[in-house]
C-alpha cells in the first residue's frame, strides 16, 4: 500500500478539496489553481531556455543546484502574483450576480476544485520523481565503483522513492505528461545519464553488455564517448546529477540514432538489480551440511 503513497496524497487532498469547496465555495482553491497552472508554464518555458544557455555558454558558472535554488525562489513572487491575478479575474468575471457566484458552491463547486488538485498532483508527481531520479542515480554511481564488487551481499536495497516513482508512470499518460515538463526525471534524459554513467565502469558495464540489446543501445547512443568528453567526466567526479542529466551531449545522446524510444522503455532498475545479484556469492544462505 505505501507503495502508492503520492497516488493516496493526491486521492486525500482531491477530497478533501471537493468537501471544502461544496461547503464554502470553490473561489480559493480555484484562484490558486489558475496560479499554479501560471507558475507551472512560467517555470517550464524559463527553466528549458536556462537548460539551452547554461549548455550553449561557458559563461554561466554556477552549479545547477544553486541555480536551480535561485530558479525556484524566483517562482515563488510569480505564484503570488498570478495568484492575484486569477483572483481578480474570477472576481471580475463573476460581478455582483449571486447565481453567478452560486456555481462556485455545491456539487459544481466540488467538480471545478479539481481542476487545481490536478495541477497540483503534477507539482507533487514531478517531486517525488526528481527525488527518485536522484536515488537511482546515486545508486548507478555506487554500483559503478569497482570496490562494489567486494561487498557481494552487503549492497543497500534499491532505493525506495524509485517504487513511487514507477508506481505514478504506471498511470496512464501521466509518464509522457511529466516527461513534457520534467526535464530532469524525463525518462530519456535520466536512462541517457544512467548510460553515460555505466559506460566507463568495466564491472557494471560487462553486466550490461550480456544483453544484445543494450549493445545496440549503448552503440546507437555513443554513451562511451559521451562519457569520456572532459567535461561529462568532471560531472561524474563531482557527483552533479543535475548537471550531468542537463548536460548537452547527454542529451543530445537520448536523440542519437533514434535511441529515444529505447531509452523511455528502458528498465534500468532491472539491471542495476540483476547485477547486484551477480555479486552475492551462491553460498550465502546455504547451509553448510554438518561432517
Amino acid at each position: 500500500m505505501t507503495d502508492y503513497l503520492p497516488i493516496l496524497l493526491v486521492a486525500l487532498f482531491a477530497v478533501t478539496s471537493f468537501i471544502f469547496a461544496m461547503t464554502r465555495g470553490a473561489f480559493p482553491i480555484l484562484a490558486s489553481g489558475l496560479g499554479l497552472l501560471a507558475t507551472l508554464v512560467t517555470g517550464v518555458f524559463c527553466l528549458n531556455l536556462l537548460i539551452t544557455i547554461k549548455g550553449n555558454s561557458e559563461v554561466v558558472g554556477i552549479s545547477w543546484p544553486k541555480t536551480l535554488a535561485f530558479f525556484a525562489a524566483g517562482l515563488i513572487p510569480v505564484l503570488f502574483f498570478t495568484r492575484l491575478i486569477a483572483k481578480l479575474l474570477i472576481l471580475r468575471l463573476l460581478g455582483d450576480k449571486e447565481s453567478k457566484r452560486k456555481w462556485l458552491g455545491g456539487f459544481t463547486g466540488g467538480c471545478l476544485s479539481q481542476f487545481p488538485v490536478a495541477i497540483g498532483a503534477i507539482f507533487l508527481f514531478s517531486g517525488f520523481r526528481i527525488t527518485a531520479t536522484v536515488e537511482e542515480l546515486n545508486y548507478t554511481a555506487s554500483l559503478a565503483r569497482e570496490q562494489v564488487v567486494e561487498m557481494g551481499g552487503n549492497i543497500p536495497a534499491y532505493p525506495r522513492s524509485v517504487d513511487w516513482r514507477d508506481k505514478i508512470e504506471a498511470i496512464p499518460f501521466v509518464a509522457g505528461l511529466l516527461d513534457r515538463i520534467d526535464p530532469f526525471s524525463n525518462r530519456e534524459y535520466r536512462n541517457a545519464a544512467a548510460m553515460v554513467m555505466v559506460a566507463p565502469a568495466p564491472s557494471l558495464r560487462g553486466y550490461f553488455i550480456q544483453d544484445q540489446n543494450i549493445i545496440t543501445l549503448a552503440r546507437a547512443g555513443k554513451f562511451w564517448d559521451v562519457s569520456q568528453d572532459p567535461s561529462v567526466a568532471e560531472m561524474l567526479r563531482m557527483q552533479d546529477r543535475l548537471g550531468l542529466v542537463f548536460h548537452r551531449k547527454v542529451r543530445q545522446s537520448a536523440h542519437r540514432g533514434g535511441v529515444g524510444e529505447q531509452l523511455r522503455e528502458l528498465q534500468l532498475r532491472g539491471y542495476l538489480e540483476g547485477f547486484v545479484d551477480s555479486l552475492i556469492p551462491a553460498s550465502i544462505g546455504v547451509e553448510e551440511p554438518n561432517l
